[in-house]
């Protein structure tokens, strides 16, 4: 808001000079789609017959252009300077769809500006392409501090007995990701985990990641979530148990449990972010994707599922990817391969 507030003295204080120098201007949208520029304009230097003269006209176009420019900043064309302010927040748990709160990327969830996509067949979810050699595996940086994160001494044991008690138990379809990895359990929960705290249960400083729902720690569980799973949230061994015997209610119930193959995989994620009893997880991934109706944030979880993970994007999907999640400095190619390597590495 303070970057709109500085345009908007300038462009008062430009309407006031501008208007006594007889420059008239005007909006040019005939260049580049991501931003537009102003530009002056000949102004014929005749009065009109009710005596309005051309100071008056060229006030009437700086207004004009004034508009233009705030249309475009809440458009998108001229990005906003707190795009960062949130960056620190839990990628998974981002605010719902009609909240203008942007992430730390292009994408304002609520306000998604593409248009209708076409749907794709059932089968082109499945990965395409396979053999391709995957990302290396990024480990993650050791915990400093009063950090307790993926990097922390403890947690391949944490992550380990939380696999090992809960994620036997889930009804998981067997399905191999573009490079010729065949996805497990565990490859499942590294995705949760870099999809909802990208690994961080507490900061240097003690502070527990939280949401601005709520949602606390590793798994980003909801206190009311926490506490009908039985566990402490807030302990960072506990957290990754209850991320894991929740994930095995949603692939043992409900509409996810009786999805299939990678479908089951990505409705299995964005019934952990929306809930597992939401009537949408009926719908099929394509159809869900493409609905303007689900919450641009679990859409977007998807996404982020299918890259963790190593699977295939169609088309329409790069096409989401780069409107939502690309940042400024990358490509879809260099967010997916950021995805997939950062979530290997975890708890290794």
């Amino acid at each position: 808001m303070k970057r709109y507030a500085i345009i908007l003295i300038a462009l008062f204080c430009l309407t006031i000079n501008a208007a006594p120098a007889q420059t008239p201007f005007e909006v040019n949208n005939t260049g580049s789609q991501a931003q537009k520029k102003i530009v002056a304009a000949d102004e014929p230097q005749t009065q009109t017959q009710n005596g309005e003269t051309k100071e008056l006209r060229g006030f009437f176009k700086i207004l004009k252009g004034v508009l233009d420019i705030l249309k475009a900043v809440v458009d998108g064309i001229i990005p906003s300077a707190n795009a960062a302010e949130i960056d620190e927040m839990p990628i998974g748990k981002m605010p719902a769809a009609n909240q203008t709160t942007t992430t730390g990327t292009r994408l304002t969830y609520g306000d998604v500006k593409n248009t209708e996509l076409g749907k794709q067949t059932a089968g082109s979810i499945t990965p395409t392409a396979t053999g391709s050699k995957a990302p290396a595996a990024v480990s993650p940086d050791p915990a400093t501090g009063k950090a307790v994160t993926t990097g922390s001494a403890k947690f391949k044991e944490w992550f380990k007995n939380a696999c090992d008690a809960h994620c036997d138990d889930w009804e998981f379809p067997e399905v191999t990701n573009k490079y010729g990895e065949k996805i497990t359990r565990e490859d499942y929960m590294r995705a949760i985990i870099w999809i909802e705290s990208r690994g961080v249960h507490m900061s240097a400083k003690g502070k527990l990641t939280k949401s601005w729902a709520g949602a606390q720690g590793f798994m980003q569980l909801m206190p009311n979530t926490a506490r009908g799973l039985k566990i402490d949230a807030k302990d960072g061994a506990q957290n990754l148990k209850g991320g894991a015997k929740y994930l095995t209610e949603i692939f043992n119930s409900g509409a996810v449990s009786k999805k299939s193959g990678a479908e089951k995989l990505i409705m299995a994620a964005c019934a952990y972010n929306l809930g597992p009893f939401s009537k949408s997880m009926k719908m099929s991934w394509n159809d869900f994707k493409s609905s303007r109706k689900m919450p641009t944030e679990t859409r977007g979880y998807g996404l982020k599922l299918k890259m963790c993970l190593g699977l295939e994007l169609t088309a329409d999907e790069r096409k989401l990817v780069q409107d939502w999640l690309v940042t400024p400095g990358h490509t879809v190619d260099s967010l997916i391969e950021e995805n997939y390597a950062n979530t290997k590495g975890i708890g290794r």
